[in-house]
């Protein structure tokens, strides 16, 4: 168990009722009604997100973020990070900045570099990857979260003799 511990302080996790207050600070919005009325939701919604600890859904993160000029996916895997279990909090991983420049890829792959991934992968795991490449940067975010919440459950079932060693 002390591994878990060791990656829970070593993750950045955020709160975010802080990281939404943080950002209404820098825009200068320090009262509940005029901020509710530029993030476009009700000012009891802004309250109990800020004050209460209320999850909003993703679609209301990914709106607030935007009115906020923060990063979605941070402030949606924040979210998330705050609804799982203390023992996998550490587990999941930090968005990264996207590469994509007007829409395209800034760097594709190569001719070569698709030949290798024709070679190392199943024809399955290809079309997973390009299906993923299809979806929303919010439902990549959930996708991500869903199978870093699952492994690290199944890891911590493992480590504690809970595992049934079968896969399930």
């Amino acid at each position: 168990m002390a591994g878990i511990t060791e990656i829970r302080r070593k993750a950045k996790l955020v709160n975010i009722s802080d990281t939404i207050k943080d950002a209404l600070e820098k825009k200068g919005l320090r009262s509940l009604k005029d901020a509710s009325e530029v993030l476009g939701i009700s000012s009891e919604l802004l309250r109990v997100i800020l004050n209460k600890g209320h999850l909003p859904k993703d679609k209301t993160l990914g709106m607030i973020a935007k009115k906020l000029d923060i990063s979605a996916p941070h402030l949606i895997l924040s979210a998330h990070q705050e609804k799982v279990p203390t023992e996998v909090k550490g587990f999941f991983l930090a968005p990264t900045a996207s590469t994509n420049v007007n829409g395209q890829r800034k760097f594709p792959l190569s001719h070569e570099q698709c030949e290798y991934l024709e070679r190392i992968m199943t024809p399955a795991e290809i079309q997973l990857i390009r299906k993923l490449r299809q979806v929303s940067d919010e439902t990549k975010t959930q996708i991500f979260g869903y199978v870093d919440f699952m492994f690290a459950t199944k890891r911590i079932r493992n480590n504690n003799g809970n595992g049934s060693g079968n896969g399930k």
